[in-house]
Formats: structure tokens, C-alpha cells, sequence
């Protein structure tokens, strides 16, 4: 408490308790060091002793003094009733308390050395008026992001409970009727109004003054200049690497698409020229058939068995591919007659509508006589299921048993001959195979023989597979070989 001398009385005695806001409550009550910071209790306790002293009914003074002291007591009661009665009057009067220091360092004076130095004591005068306790600290120049972040997110959210009423120019119930102490009432307000607005200017103007020359708020956001220029770099550098990714697998797209353009042209290209060369052997081989037949007179010198044998052929060269075409012309090298290449085109037919209608076909007996029908001379006579299906099966039981019979008889043929003291050497090379073959080879041809279909299309490339030093071109001829023998040894 303030003492209470010479200096005090001459104080209070100078002022006129009718007056009372322009006294300073705090030093009437001896409390003017303490001031906001005082407690109810050292309010009560300091109202007491003021009252002991200076109340004119316990005081000693009389006459002028006594008058004196009633002044001295009535400016007494007047702090307290504003400072110990009321919490929201206490709080009028500390808004305003003229010890209050509501400034604000120039701009031009804060730098970096003596920012908290200059700035700090600011914000804690000022951090008395918030209605949120305690306040944040401005801190030091080592405090971390989130305290200097969370320091300044208070201060831009400031509440204060600061207000102004304690200087309204006129006191409403001071009005003689309630339409004069309203219209008392709307005045102050507006002049409480323009000092708030005023006051949380001034507070603004500190937190930016403060956060534009925060040194730490600076370096920050240098760091997140860095960073975001950093992150960007990065970004820049994983775009980049992904277009070039992405660059290689496009051109790596190409090269394969290229080459597997180049590959299909290629392609393309083999399958023409060996289109080209299936179309040049078939009409080569179709040429030599007609050469063959028109060599040979067509085997008959009968014109109308002439020309059904000459139809059979073109009928022969328009249904049947390049090598059912060469199997024909190597058979008809050995036809001897009219009837004899007859049967055989005929039988070429019937294994090219076999080979097309497989077995599985539905109605296929019935297509393979359709088929034969149309690809057969007008004046040949058609053939039904039945008719084809006993040709097949004949064709079959020949094929199976001529190398095995023809065998035989040129065995016991030799035989013969060796008795009669001739030797196999000796016999005429009409009689037997250019090449020797062993009873193996001709084991081996019986058997491949029987095992491989004749409606096989490389039948002939399979049997001479299965014989050991024979081609295809062999075989075939020791096929013929056998059957013409096999045909002569009937006509005998």
C-alpha cells in the first residue's frame, strides 16, 4: 500500500469528490502501485484504513478540518464504490486508467536485433485486456515454429474485454424521463462504439507491425520458399523422368510395331511369292496333265472316249490341288489304256471328295456322290452312297494287300527263273526296279502301306519316310510296279 503522508493528503485534498472521474481511484484508495493488479481483498482491506483515518464521524478534526475531511472521505468512497463494489465498474475504470500505456514503436525503429526487445513489453501490457488467460509469450529468437505460429494465431483472433463506458460524456440517470435517458443512452454507445473500433485498430496494427518484422517469421518462410521450391524441383525431376519413361516406351511401341510391320510385310510378301509359286506349279502341273493325256492320244482312238477322258481331266485340274495333280501325272505314266486311266482319274476324284468331307461330315456319303456328280462328265453315270462307299472300301483293301501280293509273286517268279538256271541279274530292266530293295525296304513299305490312308495328302512323303534309302519317287514306282504286276498276274 502507498503511504499515507504529507504528499497523500495534499493529493486528495486538491479533489472534488462531485468530480470524481477525473480522480485517480487507485491512489485515493493507496493502491496506486498495484492498480489492476490489486486483489478485492487489498481493495476492502485498503478501504478500511482510508475509512479509520479520514471518516468524519471516527476522525478528531473539527471546524474547517472536519469539513476537510468529509471532502477527503467522500472522494475515498467514490474509488471504492468504483473499485471494490463492482467488478464490471473496476473494469470501466481499468479500460481507461490513464497509467496505461497504449503505444506503439515506429516501424523504421524495429530491426533485428532489438525486435523482442522492443515488442515484447508491448504485447504483455496489452495482454492484461484479453478475455482468454493466460496469453501467449512473444518469446526469444530460438522459440520453435509452433510456439511463434501459435503466439501469432492468438493475436489475430484477439477478444478483448477492454470497453469505454467509464468515459461517457453524460450519465443517463441524470435524465428526467426514460425518452431523455435513451436518447443519453444511443450517444454513449456511439462513442464506445468509435473507441472499440479504435482500440482493436490499434491492436491489429501491432500484430502486423510484429509479424512483418518477426525475423522468425522471415526465416520461416524462407524455409518454405526452399521447401516449395525444392518440391517443385523434385516434382520437375519425376515429371521429367516419367515423360522420358514414358518417351522410351512409346519408341520402344514403335520398334516393335515396325518390326512387326516389317515381319507382316515380310510375311505378306513370302505368302504372295509362295502363292505365286503354288499358282506357277499348279498350271505347270495342269499343263503337263493336259500333255500327258493329248501325248498319249487319251488312250484310245475312239473321239467320244476321247473327249470323256478329256473332260474328266480338266474336270481333274479344276477340283484338285498341285500335288493330287503331280500324284496324277506319275500314275498316268503307266496307264496303259482307255480303261485304265479311266479308273484312275475316276478313283483321283473319289479321293479328293473323300479328303474334302472327312469323316465326322454330316451326310457325308451323300456329298461325297454330290461332289463326284459335279465334277464328272455329263455322260457318266452317278453314283450313289452306296456305290461310293464300296468304291472306298475296295480302294482301301487294295492298297493294303497289292505290295504284299506282288511281292509274293515276284518272289516265286524269281524262284522259277532260278531254277530254270537263270539269275535275278539277268532278268530285262523292264522287269524289275532301277534300285534293288532288300526284304526289309519292302517289309517297310507293306507296312506303311497299311498304316497311312490314302486320303492322307502327304501319304507318299510319309510311306517313304518309313523306308529306310527310299525316296518318294521310289516308292511310288515300286508301288506301280507291284500292282501292274499284280494286274498281269490277274489276266493270266
Amino acid at each position: 500500500m502507498d503511504k499515507d503522508d504529507e504528499k497523500y493528503y495534499k493529493y486528495v485534498s486538491r479533489l472534488d469528490h462531485n468530480d470524481f472521474k477525473d480522480q485517480d481511484h487507485y491512489k485515493v484508495i493507496g493502491l496506486s502501485k498495484l492498480r489492476y493488479k490489486a486483489t478485492m481483498a487489498q481493495i476492502k482491506t485498503a478501504y478500511r484504513q482510508k475509512v479509520l483515518k479520514y471518516h468524519p464521524d471516527k476522525g478528531k478534526m473539527h471546524g474547517p478540518d472536519k469539513k476537510k475531511s468529509e471532502a477527503i472521505f467522500g472522494c475515498i468512497q467514490k474509488a471504492y464504490e468504483q473499485l471494490g463494489m463492482c467488478e464490471e465498474k473496476r473494469r470501466s475504470y481499468d479500460s481507461v486508467d490513464s497509467t496505461i500505456d497504449d503505444s506503439i514503436p515506429e516501424s523504421s525503429n524495429i530491426n533485428k536485433s532489438n525486435f523482442i526487445e522492443l515488442l515484447a513489453p508491448v504485447f504483455e501490457r496489452n495482454s492484461r485486456f484479453s478475455t482468454v488467460q493466460p496469453v501467449p509469450e512473444l518469446g526469444d529468437m530460438n522459440a520453435d515454429r509452433d510456439h511463434v505460429e501459435r503466439f501469432y494465431d492468438f493475436w489475430f483472433n484477439w477478444s478483448s474485454w477492454r470497453e469505454f463506458s467509464y468515459l461517457d460524456e453524460e450519465d443517463k440517470t441524470k435524465g428526467e424521463d426514460r425518452w431523455e435517458r435513451r436518447e443519453i443512452e444511443k450517444n454513449n454507445k456511439v462513442e464506445r462504439e468509435k473507441r472499440r473500433k479504435k482500440e482493436a485498430k490499434r491492436i491489429s496494427s501491432l500484430v502486423e507491425l510484429a509479424y512483418e518484422k518477426d525475423p522468425r517469421i522471415k526465416a520461416f518462410k524462407e524455409a518454405d520458399k526452399r521447401k516449395k521450391s525444392e518440391e517443385k524441383e523434385r516434382r520437375r525431376r519425376e515429371k521429367e523422368e516419367r515423360e522420358a519413361k514414358q518417351r522410351e516406351l512409346e519408341a520402344e511401341e514403335e520398334r516393335l510395331r515396325e518390326e512387326e510391320r516389317r515381319k507382316a510385310e515380310e510375311v505378306a510378301k513370302l505368302e504372295a511369292q509362295a502363292k505365286q509359286q503354288q499358282k506357277k506349279s499348279l498350271q505347270a502341273a495342269r499343263r503337263k496333265l493336259r500333255e500327258v493325256a493329248k501325248a498319249s492320244n487319251y488312250w484310245s482312238e475312239d473321239h467320244n472316249k476321247q473327249l470323256v477322258l478329256m473332260e474328266h481331266i480338266e474336270r481333274i485340274c479344276l477340283a484338285c490341288e498341285t500335288d493330287e495333280i503331280v500324284d496324277v501325272n506319275q500314275q498316268l505314266e503307266g496307264v496303259g489304256g482307255y480303261d485304265d486311266a479311266l479308273v484312275l482319274l475316276s478313283k483321283m476324284l473319289l479321293i479328293k471328295a473323300t479328303n474334302l468331307f472327312p469323316p465326322g461330315s454330316v451326310q457325308r456319303w451323300q456329298q461325297v456322290a454330290k461332289y463326284i456328280e459335279d465334277h464328272s462328265p455329263a455322260n457318266v453315270k452317278p453314283k450313289s452312297e452306296k456305290d461310293v462307299i464300296k468304291q472306298v472300301k475296295a480302294l482301301k483293301t487294295m492298297e493294303l494287300t497289292a505290295s504284299s501280293v506282288a511281292t509274293n509273286e515276284v518272289i516265286t517268279k524269281e524262284n522259277k527263273e532260278n531254277v530254270n538256271g537263270k539269275s535275278t541279274t539277268e532278268m530285262d530292266s523292264s522287269q524289275v526296279d532301277a534300285d534293288d530293295w532288300s526284304s526289309t525296304q519292302q517289309k517297310q513299305l507293306e507296312s506303311a502301306l497299311r498304316s497311312i490312308p490314302s486320303s492322307d495328302s502327304d501319304r507318299w512323303e510319309k510311306i517313304a519316310d518309313a523306308v529306310e534309302g527310299k525316296n518318294k519317287k521310289q516308292c511310288i514306282q515300286r508301288y506301280k510296279k507291284l500292282a501292274q504286276m499284280v494286274k498281269e498276274s490277274k489276266k493270266s
